[in-house]
């Protein structure tokens, strides 16, 4: 027996699992005992959009010097990923997809998920710093997610992330389907610089005009000011500090509008993606499509339900919204993968 068995059962085993979408990287941590969860964690960090911050690889490291038998799950950094409505190798080809250029797995009721040997090796740079030992598909996330509330009818399920999208259409005890994964930032960003550009240019035009007037009429409203009155050093004080918590509302209020006018783009490119993804999964042979009653929406970032409900008025579909935490999510289906190489003597 090796040494890593011989202490193994002095130590937890933890889980991490890390999910980066667009600026923000979410850490959630397991810790289990005798295959028991015994606690957890979670941490939040920022970051520039894609990356892995350094501040969660230092938190991360310090609990790998505490617990020797850490391991992280991520999901892969891969535009080129999906689901084959079958299990059978032969067939992968009529989806376009050659065996020897992706990673796949095959799951009961015949369906697969596949992900580009490239992107997991992308994923696996991506993560240098810490390893990535379980690459999670999203396809098998959004499954997990989605399957209490599988039925007789078909359901179109969405993993709405800010950077990116995953679809998947199911129904009970009938596997995947459909599936598409589709990238949302780089169709924002182009969206939202003509918006804010057409913004910027309207308000420089209003701007040039009242510059002038707004500051006469400033200028004329500031009482004068006694400089040998102290009372009047507090007045003006308290002038000062009004007109900065004015600011900081408006900064406040700037913010927000960016954020709902980002949201809002991301929900009507989203749409669009679902009415391509419908209208593959209608046309294409290759799918035994059925009638998609209902979309079910899984909301990581807490985006208004309002706002969401958008997709309902264009898809003429009825829309129901559910709150996720994918990094957790992570963390659960990585031990599900730590306790099968476990079976096999493999960790």
């Amino acid at each position: 027996m090796n040494l890593s068995r011989l202490i193994r059962p002095l130590f937890s085993t933890v889980i991490v699992g890390i999910a980066i979408d667009h600026k923000t990287c979410n850490v959630a941590t397991h810790f289990y005992k005798s295959g028991r969860l015994i606690s957890s964690q979670r941490k939040e960090f920022r970051t520039s959009p894609g990356e892995l911050p350094m501040q969660a690889v230092r938190f991360i490291q310090k609990i790998r010097a505490k617990n020797p038998f850490t391991y992280t799950s991520v999901l892969p950094c891969s535009i080129i990923q999906g689901v084959l409505s079958t299990d059978k190798e032969s067939e992968f080809k009529n989806f376009g997809v050659n065996c020897s250029e992706i990673t796949y797995k095959r799951f009961d009721n015949n369906w697969s998920v596949f992900i580009a040997n490239e992107g997991i090796a992308e994923t696996k740079k991506r993560f240098l710093k810490l390893g990535a030992d379980f690459i999670i598909s999203p396809f098998l996330l959004l499954y997990r997610l989605a399957k209490d509330t599988f039925q007789e009818n078909c359901k179109l399920y969405v993993l709405f992330q800010h950077s990116n999208i995953t679809m998947l259409i199911t129904k009970k005890n009938c596997g995947a389907l459909f599936g598409g994964y589709y990238v949302l930032e780089s169709e924002i960003d182009a969206e939202l610089a003509v918006v804010r550009n057409s913004l910027s240019e309207d308000v420089d035009d209003i701007q040039q005009e009242d510059i002038t007037k707004d500051l006469q009429e400033e200028l004329s409203d500031i009482e004068e000011v006694d400089l040998n009155n102290d009372a009047n050093d507090e007045k003006l004080i308290e002038m000062l500090k009004g007109d900065s918590e004015d600011d900081g509302i408006k900064l406040h209020t700037e913010t927000e509008n960016n954020e709902d006018l980002d949201d809002f783009s991301r929900v009507n490119t989203t749409a669009k993606f679902i009415q391509s993804a419908l209208n593959e999964f209608y046309s294409n042979p290759l799918y035994n499509s059925e009638f998609i009653s209902e979309i079910v929406i899984f909301n990581p970032h807490n985006i208004r339900q309002e706002t969401l409900q958008q997709i309902e008025q264009i898809t003429m579909l009825e829309i129901s919204i559910f709150n996720c935490d994918i990094a957790q999510e992570l963390a659960n289906l990585g031990y599900d993968s730590y306790e099968v190489f476990e079976s096999r003597g493999e960790v």
